[in-house]
């Protein structure tokens, strides 16, 4: 699920939602969110850790 391209970008978004005062409890969050986002699948959560990949960076939410 997770090789060195998605990992660099999952701290990418790390650092983006940091940048912005955000910070994500879980790095399994910040992976899960990016997969999502970088392969354009909707996720099913109900996580509040996950609103601001939704809000901030286009994750699809169900």
């Amino acid at each position: 699920m997770l090789g060195v391209a998605l990992s660099l970008k999952s701290a990418e978004n790390f650092r983006n939602l940091r940048k912005q005062g955000i910070t994500i409890r879980k790095t399994i969050d910040t992976m899960i969110a990016t997969f999502c986002i970088e392969n354009e699948l909707p996720l099913l959560h109900s996580d509040k850790d996950f609103q601001p990949f939704q809000q901030f960076l286009g994750l699809q939410v169900v």
